[in-house]
């Protein structure tokens, strides 16, 4: 185990701290449009670390994987509980998939890191559809709207900035697109 930790922290400081198996398998990754399309919806009956819930009247859902025994991680976590203060009840939901082993391990981050997003319980995560494929496994974060269509993605020490710079960008572009869709039914 010990030397287990070493080799995950090593990889970590070199920037090429992948997923361990067990959280990488193919079953996490959507491959159809309508495993995306059900993305948003399969976070509604989860178990949450947090008190806090998903927003069933958001735009855009922010997915962030993450882990406590992440440098990174923890690293990026101020800046994304930031963000996440700035816009919640703005059309643009964070939830947070925790891949440590247990509900205490991730519930204590989650105080300790004063991070008051939606944290999926590491025990109910499976199933739901994780469709990151950069290069950096952890953190990584990917954008998605209500029908599960990606937004974008990042990984690593991008995820924080990812998320501060393109909430708003991706509200009002899918704001937009719903102003435009409802205009040409108008014309119908």
């Amino acid at each position: 185990m010990k030397y287990l930790l070493y080799l995950l922290t090593f990889a970590a400081l070199l920037g090429t701290a992948t997923l361990p198996a067990t959280y990488a398998s193919s079953n996490d990754i959507a491959e159809t449009e309508e495993e995306l399309a059900a993305v948003p919806l399969s976070l509604q009956s989860r178990r949450y670390v947090t008190k806090a819930r998903p927003k069933l009247d958001a735009k855009v859902y922010f997915i962030y994987q993450s882990r406590y025994m992440c440098p990174r991680c923890v690293a990026e976590a101020p800046a994304i509980a930031a963000t996440y203060k700035k816009m919640k009840g703005k059309g643009a939901e964070l939830v947070m998939l925790n891949i440590d082993q247990d509900d205490k391990t991730a519930a204590t981050w989650a105080k300790k890191a004063k991070l008051r997003f939606p944290i999926v319980s590491p025990t109910d995560r499976a199933g739901i559809p994780f469709p990151y494929n950069g290069p950096n496994a952890l953190p990584c974060m990917v954008a998605v709207d209500v029908y599960g269509n990606k937004l974008g993605e990042a990984g690593g020490t991008e995820v924080a900035d990812f998320l501060a710079k393109n909430w708003k960008k991706f509200v009002k572009e899918i704001k937009k697109e719903e102003k435009e869709e409802a205009r040409d039914k108008d014309k119908d």
